[in-house]
């Protein structure tokens, strides 16, 4: 049989299997086209300092694949600059990765909710997240886990305490704008030029903008004009994320 022949009834098989990889790098945790990803690798190949943030952590699957790509992300920028003649040193950034949630699940009060908005929805322990990150390749001695509901451990002293300065990636998935606001202001010093701030649930509310996290962060950058937030990444149906100027 020739060549071209077993080229052509191959060729099905290989559009499959290509077709089969795509849909896998566009996952939307771990693929190309996702948040995560490209705000890792921005924060890594431009040296943003600071470290990784997550609000409304659930059961750590974001949590994990961020870890892994912002791993990834710091070796292949390190293996650069030791690889390219001229290209200088690379300055050496340690992330730490702090998770704030209050593993009870969505508060309770009157907000306007979606129907899967009830109060204790999106629960998960603070053990079981544990164990799920840990199992998906998470070193815990770069961890921060910060339990309970954002009123009571967003503050100044949990900063003092965990010697949190600066924020290089955040992932905002706190679904309610009661969550959303204190998170923002919890925020407002940590910021930097470069910090890229990914909400999860921007287009949650049928996409209106007085609703949830578009309300809340409109709210915020009008108590804080020397802040000003650009899209950054778009991705499936509801998330994006902004990159932070400092004006």
């Amino acid at each position: 049989m020739s060549r071209s022949i077993t080229s052509r009834m191959l060729r099905p098989f290989q559009l499959a299997a290509r077709r089969f990889v795509m849909l896998e790098a566009d996952d939307p945790y771990t693929g190309e086209h996702s948040c995560l990803y490209n705000a890792a690798a921005f924060a890594a190949w431009n040296q943003i300092e600071g470290d990784y943030l997550e609000f409304g952590v659930f059961q750590g699957d974001s949590f994990a694949t961020a870890y892994r790509a912002i791993q990834t992300e710091q070796g292949r920028r390190s293996a650069f600059f030791d690889n390219s003649p001229g290209s200088g040193q690379a300055v050496q950034t340690h992330q730490r990765c702090f998770a704030f949630d209050s593993f009870s699940g969505l508060p309770e009060g009157p907000a306007a909710r979606q129907a899967d908005y009830v109060p204790g929805a999106y629960a998960c322990t603070q053990d079981k997240f544990t164990t799920n990150i840990v199992k998906y390749g998470v070193d815990l001695k770069d961890v921060v886990i910060v339990p309970g509901f954002y009123n009571k451990t967003l503050t100044s002293e949990t900063k003092e305490k965990h010697g949190l300065q600066r924020a290089a990636i955040v992932m905002i998935d706190c679904d309610l704008y009661e969550s959303t606001v204190p998170v923002l202001e919890f925020l407002t010093d940590v910021v930097v030029q470069g910090t890229i701030i990914i909400f999860h649930d921007w287009f949650r509310f049928r996409g209106s903008p007085n609703c949830g996290e578009q309300r809340a962060c409109r709210e915020w950058l009008e108590r804080n004009p020397h802040l000003e937030l650009v899209e950054f990444w778009r991705e499936g149906p509801q998330t994006v994320s902004f990159l932070v100027n400092m004006r």
